[in-house]
């Protein structure tokens, strides 16, 4: 997970670096290095949970892992920016293998009593990744290149296929799984990538750009076929029943919400402190980095509580504190403020909020999820959240348009209000939708093969 996060974010670092490397591609071109990774992560990560489940957690997991080492060593050594983006596209299949069935994987190994524990340390190795990749990435393009950056993931990935072969359980696995539902696959990932790459793509070429539009309607009619196949197919790529499940429809949506918003803010914090404080980019990383160490730190004692305690309120806190953390930091960034006065208090409380929030809400969402399909919902609910990260983002570049660099700082204002918005209503809809009552003891069992 943690690895993952990090690759996913250290190559913006890399971007300025590759527009030197590569002066005849353009900026528009370059920005997919980024941009493919996260579309090509987010439309495979439902197949990846489906097979997780069908074909064994762990193998999909290892699996995944050498996609993503060769993918990670190619886009190293790629001699042309084209191949670069093929190769990041590779390596994020590889994430979205991984990500669902690494937590599947390690889940049926806990009590039920301690799984809120066990997902607020896998989701905050996320946060922690993406927090160290900025300074790390600085850090290796300063005494190295580019190339160092996206090669630094391959000995990592297979120290940990060496690792997960040792101690990873194989898993139960039905000996005849039903057949895939192929047309739910093909028009499922069709679905999810048109979304994501108008997503992306949109505020490059133009909301009203007609191939924008083409792909948004080939997105909706894939879309509309994904879930008539869904719901005839006796082991859908989605199993549409997942949305009956309140704690997974509430948890994921609030999560979703927030995604929308920390995404968002967190594209905009290094854009103010570079362009209003005149901070480098070693500096950005820095500044960037105490409130992922807050949750990292609180995380694990937040998913405690929840073990304890339950989910609803201590989400309802989480969410709520994010909130006020993001609010004070629209109000309180401003070209005379300082570090400490203005950004600090508020990336601690978004931090801190967020431990209270990110782990739980996804133990939550597969609280009352059956067992053998876990790695499907866990697909599901990272899925609804990159995707709107990517909204996120999107919403926010919308905002800033063309304005001149160095005559942001109003836009920047309206995008962390909308935000603050955005944000403010994953606590309402927790407080209105999250059920109180507590499941059974054996919700998660995993039953035996048929």
């Amino acid at each position: 997970m943690l690895l993952a996060a990090f690759v996913g974010t250290a190559t913006n670092i890399a971007v300025p670096v590759l527009e030197e490397e590569f002066p005849d591609a353009g900026l528009a071109t370059i920005s997919w290095v980024v941009s493919a990774f996260n579309v090509a992560q987010v439309t495979f990560m439902l197949l990846g949970g489906r097979l997780a489940d069908r074909l064994g957690r762990k193998k999909i997991f290892l699996r995944g892992l050498a996609v993503f080492a060769v993918g990670a060593a190619l886009s190293g050594i790629a001699p042309s920016i084209e191949l670069v983006i093929v190769a990041r596209i590779g390596q994020a299949v590889g994430v979205a293998m991984m990500l669902p069935s690494s937590l599947a994987a390690v889940l049926p190994e806990f009590p039920s009593e301690r799984r809120g524990s066990v997902v607020s340390l896998w989701s905050s190795m996320g946060v922690l990744g993406a927090a160290i990749a900025p300074t790390v990435a600085a850090g290796i393009l300063f005494v190295s290149s580019w190339r160092v950056v996206f090669l630094a993931a391959v000995p990592v990935a297979l120290l940990a296929i060496v690792a997960g072969r040792r101690v990873l359980q194989a898993g139960l696995v039905a000996e005849q799984p039903p057949p895939l539902d192929l047309v739910g696959a093909v028009t499922g990932t069709a679905a999810v990538g048109g979304l994501t790459f108008a997503i992306v793509q949109g505020r490059i070429w133009g909301w009203t750009d007609g191939r924008i539009l083409a792909i948004v309607a080939a997105t909706m009619i894939s879309g509309v076929v994904f879930v008539r196949s869904s719901r005839r197919h006796p082991e859908p790529l989605l199993d549409l029943d997942l949305l009956t499940i309140p704690t997974f429809t509430v948890a994921t949506a609030a999560s979703a919400l927030l995604a929308t918003s920390t995404s968002a803010t967190w594209f905009l914090y290094p854009l103010f402190v570079t362009e209003v404080w005149d901070y480098s980019i070693l500096q950005v990383g820095l500044a960037m980095t105490p409130g992922p160490v807050v949750l990292v730190i609180f995380a694990p004692w937040a998913g405690r509580l929840a073990d304890r305690h339950g989910y609803r309120n201590l989400l309802l806190f989480g969410a709520t504190l994010a909130t006020l953390g993001t609010a004070w930091m629209a109000w309180r960034l401003q070209p005379g403020e300082t570090y400490v006065r203005a950004f600090l208090p508020g990336t601690v409380g978004i931090g801190f909020g967020m431990a209270f929030m990110l782990g739980p809400a996804n133990a939550a969402a597969l609280r009352d999820v059956p067992g053998h399909q876990l790695g499907a919902a866990n697909a599901t609910y990272n899925m609804a959240r990159m995707t709107c990260s990517a909204l996120g983002v999107a919403i926010t570049a919308a905002i800033i348009g063309d304005t001149v660099v160095g005559q942001r700082l109003e836009a920047f204002r309206l995008s962390w209000w909308v935000m603050v918005a955005v944000m403010a209503t994953a606590p309402v809809l927790l407080l209105v939708k999250f059920p109180a009552e507590e499941p059974s003891p054996d919700a998660n069992e995993v039953p035996a093969p048929v």
